[in-house]
């Protein structure tokens, strides 16, 4: 059996206490959201979950185990982050298709300098979380 550094509770109290977080809080439940990242308490059950509100589509995904091993080793922004660069991963690959897609399909300079954009826009994100969670290491 793993020991992990924080517990779900410890995450929780970080992502209320966090500035950069967003309160949410609806009647039956507390709830913080940064980056992308919801971590939800029921207040009837106690229970804690923490979804990646970018993939899903009309829903949230819980994040996945390998995610929440992250967070509960490293803390609330950490775990943030490392879901967020890997959002921005998938992000640079839909976008790295399109463009191959358009100019075998001999799309226009403005369409294809408008996908390029995008990735220039999404890399500039990319790296700015990752000079973040340098910092935290």
């Amino acid at each position: 059996m793993s020991f992990t550094k924080y517990t779900l509770d410890n995450l929780f109290l970080q992502a209320m206490m966090d500035v950069g977080s967003v309160n949410l809080d609806g009647e039956k439940y507390e709830a913080r959201l940064h980056q992308g990242v919801k971590i939800v308490k029921d207040l009837e059950t106690q229970e804690i979950k923490i979804y990646n509100t970018h993939r899903g589509g009309d829903y949230y995904v819980e994040i996945s185990d390998d995610e929440y091993y992250e967070f509960l080793e490293k803390g609330w922004r950490f775990g943030v982050y490392v879901v967020s660069l890997s959002n921005y991963r998938q992000k640079l690959e839909v976008v790295k298709d399109t463009i191959k897609n358009l100019a075998n399909n001999k799309a226009t300079k403005k369409q294809l300098e408008m996908f390029h954009e995008r990735r220039d826009r999404i890399l500039e994100k990319y790296s700015e979380i990752k000079e973040k969670l340098n910092q935290l290491n």
